[in-house]
């Protein structure tokens, strides 16, 4: 039996030296200031959670991620595993609780409770019609605006693992993960990338929240945040295409494992953020699905395969 089974992702936790070029890039990206202390950046998404990833002041680094828990009492329970740090008052922005550990790579993973929560923010959504739903939309025209899109929550993180059987035990004994998709190369024994999702029973959650891949070193792959829909992800590709001034590392295109409809751009540091919507939702009753790994690479449903810079990509 797991430690814990989380609730969701909370936060990711970077680094980097320059917090005016972090705060740039993420607005532009669709987040928005929280709080802003000498040290840290705090941005938020439309949802009420105080922040949704931290940018500390330093050399540019992956530190972790965060993942919520139901109550104090879970953080108790992981407190007493070994190698947990004790029960810990967060003295930064947003306030709670937390547990911190270190996962096989060296990563801070968080657990977390009592984040302060914000008013919400406007999240547009336009109504589209479809072949079969042809009156969402009678008597009003659709006239997009230009400009960042607004993320509303992070869905998952993704890295790279050296050792990939030993990242997952890690994970689904310390969090309660799930695998959703597995994927193999030449013998199924030889699982090279996991999709795992939150284990909360009937309740039906993200086909992942947490996917790993073997490869050649450890480090993030990954962060992707929730947007409106289909046209918010295309806008948001536009936008930053216009500015001139990232680099855009795959899509626009719809994943296979989990189904999202995407679009990856790197920050002035090479970590990248995905603009994502309409993932597979599953409960756990949910069976996983062994798959044989595709010749090139990870494909998409529609839009480019995977590029070549982004296999086994990984920042530390």
């Amino acid at each position: 039996m797991p430690v814990t089974k989380v609730l969701d992702i909370a936060y990711a936790r970077l680094a980097a030296p320059d917090l005016d070029l972090a705060e740039e890039f993420l607005t532009h990206f669709g987040l928005t200031r929280a709080a802003r202390t000498g040290t840290a950046l705090y941005m938020r998404g439309s949802d009420p959670a105080h922040h949704l990833h931290i940018t500390e002041l330093g050399e540019p680094r992956f530190i972790g991620l965060a993942y919520t828990a139901a109550n104090e009492d879970e953080l108790r329970k992981l407190a007493k595993t070994s190698g947990a740090s004790g029960i810990e008052t967060m003295d930064e922005p947003g306030g709670g609780k937390r547990v911190r550990l270190t996962d096989p790579h060296g990563f801070q993973i968080e657990v977390i409770h009592g984040l302060e929560a914000l008013t919400p923010l406007p999240l547009a959504e336009n109504a589209v019609n479809t072949a079969q739903a042809r009156d969402k939309r009678l008597g009003t025209l659709t006239r997009l605006p230009a400009g960042p899109v607004m993320v509303k929550r992070l869905g998952h993180g993704v890295i790279v693992s050296t050792d990939l059987p030993k990242a997952l035990a890690w994970y689904r004994e310390h969090l309660g993960f799930i695998p959703s998709d597995e994927i193999f190369r030449d013998d199924e024994r030889n699982v090279i990338s996991s999709f795992n999702r939150i284990d909360r029973g009937e309740t039906y959650v993200d086909h992942h929240v947490f996917f790993c891949m073997q490869g050649p070193k450890a480090g993030l792959n990954h962060l992707a945040f929730e947007v409106a829909n289909f046209d918010a992800v295309m806008l948001g590709h536009d936008y930053l295409k216009s500015l001139g001034k990232y680099r855009p590392i795959w899509g626009p295109g719809r994943h296979i494992y989990g189904s999202q409809i995407f679009d990856y751009w790197a920050d002035p540091w090479g970590r990248v953020h995905e603009h994502m919507t309409d993932s597979d939702r599953l409960n756990a009753a949910a069976e996983p699905h062994l798959n044989r790994a595709a010749p090139g690479g990870n494909r998409s449903q529609w839009g480019d395969a995977m590029p070549a810079h982004f296999i086994n990509y990984a920042t530390p």
